[in-house]
């Protein structure tokens, strides 16, 4: 996937229950307009930008730590940092954090800074986060049209002179640098890719918030039969739908009705017991059967491949679940594909030094359970 898109991201905190708070925007962004303020709540690394004013140019580079495609892209936005130094500044913006219920966005600062400081090697250009108001996701990302994430600005003499994904970004900035990029082509089909994508976040918003709403109303017989006629007008909406369904199913109502219908799904989606494994590993809710049945299920349909992150999480299910010696077998393995991981430079943005030492620590906590 080359980006996350922000209608996924409602749908998804929805049915885990936490809350991701993409604010509304009336004003339109596109090419050639003026550049919209610098607003954030922390300049978290590199030399602040106070204005975008004269022929340098500026690439505001808009990730969140969730985003996989975003932290692939961060290694790349490193290289080019490094062939346009003088000529270019790049400005990661982070946008769209989850956001625990009850909490400013900026509770996320803490988070964010933490990520930034372990990944400083893939991340060698400066580095903002957005505020409460969630300025910058609001008044750069939803005005221009932009429902996913990476997304990438560049701006000259104040003026917005592209938009599109980081890929792009080795044929866009040499054909702006050399002069024969043309930008009222380039607004012509952007405006058309643009406008599709608020039509489609509208429709989107319009199909969530009666679900919100019935939840927030602890109406979850409503929820879920909204959901049902949400799929039965349009099938497009089936795998996501139950998806969600699944989580107000595991979070709200019967943990063993989750199960029961995740394992119905699993017979035409093995992609559910990945997200059944996800959704349960990082909480503290659930009954110790729930944490076992996550790790067994997965076992029993998906590899892990190696990978010390689906490691990890099938080592905390079974700690979670009173199951130590399974636990300690599985966190060995994660340690061990960790710090090869991170010695080869691999999973960037996933698997960094701290990732090392909390599995170190998960470890020995656990061996200490089984003594």
């Amino acid at each position: 996937m080359n980006k996350i898109k922000i209608a996924v991201l409602l749908l998804l905190s929805v049915f885990a229950g936490i809350v991701t708070t993409v604010g509304q925007s009336n004003a339109k962004l596109t090419i050639g307009d003026t550049a919209p303020a610098l607003k954030y709540a922390k300049w978290i690394k590199g030399e602040p930008v106070k204005s975008f004013e004269g022929d340098h140019l500026y690439v505001l580079e808009f990730w969140a730590t969730w985003c996989g495609p975003c932290k692939a892209a961060m290694p790349h936005i490193t290289k080019l940092q490094q062939e346009y130094k003088g000529k270019v500044t790049f400005i990661g913006v982070d946008v769209w954090e989850k956001v625990a219920e009850g909490k400013p966005y900026e509770s996320t600062l803490p988070m964010v800074e933490k990520f930034v400081k372990g990944n400083d090697a893939n991340m060698e250009y400066a580095v903002v986060a957005d505020n409460n108001e969630q300025f910058m996701g609001n008044n750069w990302l939803k005005a221009a049209g932009q429902n996913g994430i990476p997304s990438t600005f560049i701006i000259k003499n104040n003026q917005i002179l592209w938009i599109g994904h980081p890929n792009s970004l080795d044929t866009a900035l040499p054909a702006i640098l050399n002069g024969r990029f043309d930008m009222a082509t380039f607004k012509a089909a952007y405006d058309k890719s643009a406008d599709a994508g608020r039509n489609s976040m509208v429709a989107m918003q319009a199909l969530v918030k009666p679900i919100q709403d019935a939840i927030t109303a602890k109406d979850y017989t409503r929820a879920l039969q909204l959901m049902d006629k949400a799929v039965a007008e349009s099938a497009q909406r089936k795998t996501i739908m139950e998806m969600m369904k699944f989580g107000v199913l595991l979070n709200h109502v019967s943990q063993q009705q989750a199960i029961a219908y995740a394992e119905e799904l699993q017979q035409t989606n093995k992609s559910m017991a990945s997200v059944a494994l996800g959704e349960i590993y990082n909480k503290d809710v659930y009954e110790k059967s729930t944490y076992i049945w996550a790790a067994k299920n997965y076992e029993a349909i998906n590899p892990t491949g190696g990978n010390p992150v689906l490691i990890h999480a099938l080592a905390t299910c079974y700690a979670k679940g009173g199951d130590y010696e399974k636990a300690v077998t599985y966190e060995e393995q994660a340690v061990a594909s960790a710090r090869k991981a991170l010695k080869n430079g691999e999973m960037v943005g996933s698997v960094m030094d701290y990732t090392v030492k909390e599995y170190e620590q998960a470890l020995t906590e656990y061996k200490q359970k089984l003594k």
